[in-house]
């Protein structure tokens, strides 16, 4: 894995005024305003609780002249619906300032983000729709092994036919299916004169038919739990969050590789959860924009595979296993779980986060240089 320089500490301007009480404040403010609670998203507090945002990286100042950046202090989708004249506000204001504006657009759903002088953090979208001012997060993800492993990697020996692990949604009813597809139709459509814009499915549809495929193959053997609904909320899990999240681990402890497809979003959490157990993923590739993937070689860790390549994936997958040593299998493992607790841990990120910010600020002033 490549490593990186320690990046400059950024500084972000949020005005006291645009605070608003009652309103949800994004990730990036919980060291300072507070780690919220959230009862509809089990173990969301807890997390930031656990491995927090590092702060000797990045502070937060109401000193706009002391500022690099300007920063939107909540969701751009959240106050697209609440308040979008807070947006304008602060939009106004960094432009008054000339300095650039960071948004937090991540979402299932990210809304386009039309501010000239933005910053637009994003987990999902797609490599051929990305912006240059977008910075990729992964998904926020907890460490797995620290909670249910005392952070003891349990190592997987090399068998002889590979293990897949699943536990998650990957069913549809013929009314859900059908709604869906309705929705998708635009997509869908424009997927018959150009292959990419097929990626742009709901993820539930790749994961059931990927999950189908596994189970009808001699190839590989198949440990899938297949659930009926979302878990990681509370108005869609079928029982106690924490009995499903039990159940998630101790399947992939059980397995060689986790299956990651994504979710409503281009990305998942899954496919951190699964690095963070030190399980090798395999990533069904939508199109997906892998975060940090200019520092980090998601194949020292990851079988990725083209989702127009979904009717192969066994064979891919059982020949990716038996080219694999012994040594060169477990090797995977360790490099899986690096890569979560170097890169992805919350806390770990936090540098990664900065120095693409910090990347994109250096482009915005030389720009205003110029002009």
């Amino acid at each position: 894995m490549m490593t990186t320089m320690e990046p400059a500490r950024l500084r972000l301007y949020v005005a006291p005024e645009w605070r608003r009480e009652g309103m949800r404040h994004i990730p990036l403010l919980y060291p300072f305003w507070g780690n919220l609670p959230t009862p509809k998203t089990p173990f969301h507090q807890e997390l930031f609780a656990r491995h927090s945002f590092d702060t000797n990286l990045y502070d937060i100042t109401d000193n706009a002249l002391q500022a690099d950046a300007v920063l939107l202090p909540y969701a751009h989708a959240v106050l697209l619906r609440q308040e979008p004249a807070l947006i304008a506000e602060c939009s106004a204001e960094a432009l008054r300032l000339g300095k650039p504006l960071v948004v937090d657009g991540i979402g299932d759903i990210e809304f386009p983000v039309g501010i000239p002088n933005s910053i637009v953090l994003r987990y999902g979208g797609y490599r051929f729709l990305r912006k240059d001012n977008e910075v990729i997060l992964p998904p926020y993800a907890d460490d797995l092994l620290e909670i249910f492993c005392n952070e003891t990697l349990q190592l997987r020996t090399k068998s002889k036919k590979p293990v897949i692990g699943f536990t998650g949604w990957a069913s549809l009813s013929a009314r859900q299916a059908l709604r869906t597809g309705i929705k998708e139709l635009p997509h869908r459509l424009r997927g018959v004169v150009d292959r990419k814009y097929r990626a742009c499915k709901k993820g539930v549809f790749f994961r059931r038919r990927a999950v189908s495929i596994l189970e009808q193959s001699p190839l590989v053997e198949p440990n899938f739990l297949v659930r009926q609904a979302f878990s990681g909320h509370t108005d869609t899990a079928a029982k106690n969050p924490e009995e499903l999240r039990k159940e998630f681990v101790n399947n992939l402890l059980q397995s060689d590789y986790g299956l990651d497809v994504r979710g409503d979003a281009n990305a998942s959490i899954r496919l951190f959860e699964i690095l963070s157990l030190g399980r090798i993923p395999v990533i069904v590739d939508t199109e997906r924009n892998f975060p940090f993937s200019d520092k980090l070689d998601y194949r020292s860790f990851a079988l990725i595979v083209d989702f127009n390549d979904l009717y192969r994936l066994p064979r891919i997958i059982a020949d990716f296993h038996a080219g694999l040593s012994g040594s060169e299998f477990e090797m995977m493992q360790k490099n899986a779980r690096d890569a979560f607790v170097n890169y992805f841990r919350v806390d770990a990120m936090t540098k990664h986060i900065v120095r693409e910010i910090m990347s994109r600020v250096h482009s915005f002033s030389a720009r205003q240089t110029q002009k």
